[in-house]
């Protein structure tokens, strides 16, 4: 179990997804929790995982491991 928590202001919860940014290709990749923190990413809790979306013009990719938990 990890000690990692969700990024997201105000939410304690553990972390379960990490986030990542590509900012030439214009996506928002969405994955499991990196095994390590290395500060490329963004760590957050499923809920916030599951809700987040991205800017106008955006793609985001959704690992599907991540739709596989209750």
């Amino acid at each position: 179990m990890t000690d990692r928590r969700c990024s997201q202001s105000s939410c304690s919860r553990v972390a379960a997804a990490t986030v990542t940014l590509d900012y030439e290709g214009s996506t928002v990749a969405i994955g499991p929790l990196a095994p390590d923190y290395a500060g490329e990413g963004y760590d957050l809790c499923l809920t916030h995982a599951r809700r987040l979306t991205a800017a106008q013009g955006w793609r985001v990719l959704r690992h599907i491991e991540l739709w596989d938990e209750p």
